[in-house]
């Protein structure tokens, strides 16, 4: 792509991350963003097939990110010994929440757009996916500390699926509602303590 062509398209991201900022995927305009882009809408088509590729551009990267290192957090805690699982848990929170809020933080824009500003089913779609990453966890989890002969309280998948999500809608909450980063840090640690106790008392710890 010649140093134009790569100018007028990062002129469109810009104007297309503004733009769903302002009004959302759904009021998004690709008038008004050719407009701020200074490019005619049939240009934009040159380098997105349309609004939902646009945005995909804009976000892909951030939320793949995330996810990715929150997969890979999960399979280095399950290719631990029981033993020395149950020990983590004590440290998991402090470990894991700071890189978190971090990696968010560092991109704040971006997961504005995907938790605030995409559309519902996106949304959705994602935190379903990094919940579904917790709850597999969760699980391996129960079983290890019932190797270890642990007295594991009774639990069914829905409460499970509750508490997984529950971690990531506080951090939905702290970029909806502009909490400053240092703030999200000191949040998110005093709500990992208290997940952390609980989770304690549920394992029979």
């Amino acid at each position: 792509m010649s140093t134009q062509g790569n100018d007028t398209r990062l002129a469109i991201l810009e104007a297309g991350k503004q733009e769903f900022l302002k009004y959302g995927y759904e009021g998004a305009s690709l008038r008004r963003i050719a407009k701020e882009a200074c490019v005619t809408t049939g240009a934009i088509y040159g380098y997105f097939p349309g609004k939902e590729a646009l945005f995909e551009e804009l976000t892909g990267d951030a939320a793949d990110g995330l996810m990715e290192k929150y997969r890979a957090v999960h399979v280095e805690f399950a290719a631990l010994p029981p033993e020395k699982q149950a020990e983590a848990l004590d440290v998991i929170s402090d470990d894991n929440v700071p890189w978190m809020v971090n990696y968010v933080y560092d991109r704040f824009d971006l997961f504005k757009l995907i938790f605030c500003k995409s559309s519902k089913e996106y949304c959705d779609s994602y935190l379903s996916e990094l919940t579904e990453i917790e709850e597999a966890s969760t699980w391996e989890f129960v079983e290890a500390m019932k190797e270890l002969g642990h007295d594991v309280m009774e639990i069914d998948s829905t409460i499970i699926h509750i508490l997984a999500r529950s971690f990531f809608q506080q951090l939905w909450e702290f970029v909806a509602h502009d909490v400053p980063r240092e703030k999200a840090l000191s949040y998110g640690l005093v709500l990992g303590t208290f997940q952390h106790a609980g989770w304690k008392k549920i394992m029979g710890l």
